[in-house]
């Protein structure tokens, strides 16, 4: 099991869709100051459900939509997919313990009408719970808090 790639839609500074792969091994990220590293990070503790938003440096889960900046209009919704690769091992099981190949994660918020959010979670293409998702990764070392996911300032601390 391994994390394929990323793929963000108006996520905090990231305008439109864009995809981060993944390659087998070691990927780094990088870039100068305000590239969005960081907000890559925070893209993979949102799908994975953090405890607070300020867990992915922001006050309410509305500043994880796209602010729109001086010349864009702010989103009124984002989208973050994590994509597992899943093989079968050599006894048929399977590391995430959903019967296919690819895994999808995904989680949204959408600013409704009256300027609240509105979050969902889906597995697959399928809507379910937060739970659901966390459950999936029982067993497999990885969620919002573990130490698969080191953060900014972490490595100083």
């Amino acid at each position: 099991m391994y994390l394929k790639r990323l793929e963000m839609e108006n996520f905090k500074s990231f305008k439109g869709e864009v995809v981060v792969p993944y390659e087998r091994g070691f990927t780094a990220i990088t870039g100068p100051n305000g590239s969005g590293k960081s907000n890559c990070g925070d893209a993979i503790q949102f799908v994975l459900g953090y405890k607070s938003a300020k867990d992915v440096r922001a006050s309410n889960v509305l500043d994880l939509l796209f602010n729109g900046g001086k010349n864009n209009k702010p989103a009124k919704f984002c989208k973050v997919s994590l994509i597992f690769d899943n093989p079968e091992d050599s006894d048929g099981s399977r590391r995430l313990k959903i019967d296919a190949d690819e895994v999808h994660f995904t989680r949204t918020v959408r600013k409704t009408r009256s300027g609240s959010a509105s979050s969902n979670y889906y597995l697959n293409g399928t809507s379910c719970r937060k739970r659901d998702v966390t459950d999936v990764f029982l067993g497999t070392g990885l969620g919002p808090r573990s130490y698969a996911i080191i953060e900014q300032g972490m490595i100083s601390q």
